[in-house]
């Protein structure tokens, strides 16, 4: 994917992954869980990486055109328009593999945004300042299982680019492997 018309133009995506896990359980068990305020915390604390999450507040933004094409984490709230949770946490990440004392802790802010007629989530996270992460999450029913599919696309400095590029890979497919204990 490429920054879209709806999002800044300053967007220059620089490490990305891709990931799909099938989830025995009806889309919309899966889609509650994994694609809406009501499993978010649950969902990123899976993550070995995660730790101090805090649920923000929730309003609506409006959208135009697709979900996965929209940056709406800094939009304004609208009236009318899709649910948007706003959330913190914070992610621990070893730099130097090998090294204890090699761990940097990153403050993070984001928003889980949900389009429930079309089974899309998008997920936006950043630092703050210099990385900027966006998770477009779709679902699908197959064979009466959930296919999720999620696409991290992100920016970075260009001298993090690396080390991002391969825990943000490693951490995905971690992450999304253990996403079938939530549903045990």
């Amino acid at each position: 994917m490429h920054a879209t018309t709806t999002y800044p133009m300053e967007f220059q995506p620089n490490f990305f992954s891709d990931n799909a896990v099938t989830i025995n359980r009806p889309l919309s068990t899966v889609f509650t869980v994994l694609g809406t305020d009501n499993g978010l915390e649950r969902g990123i604390l899976l993550s070995t990486l995660a730790s101090g999450f805090q649920t923000l507040e929730k309003d609506n933004v409006a959208v135009a055109g697709p979900l996965e094409d929209a940056f709406v984490r800094t939009a304004t709230a609208a009236p009318d328009g899709l649910p948007r949770q706003r959330f913190q946490f914070k992610e621990t990440v070893k730099i130097i593999p090998g090294l204890s004392f090699s761990y940097v802790e990153v403050n993070l802010r984001g928003t889980l945004t949900w389009d429930e007629t079309r089974n899309v989530a998008l997920y936006e996270t950043t630092n703050g300042g210099s990385i900027l992460v966006k998770k477009v999450r779709k679902f699908e029913e197959v064979d009466g299982s959930t296919k999720v599919s999620e696409s991290i696309y992100g920016q970075c400095p260009a001298f993090q680019k690396l080390i991002v590029q391969l825990t943000t890979a490693k951490a995905h497919r971690a992450h999304m492997n253990l996403y079938h204990t939530l549903f045990e």
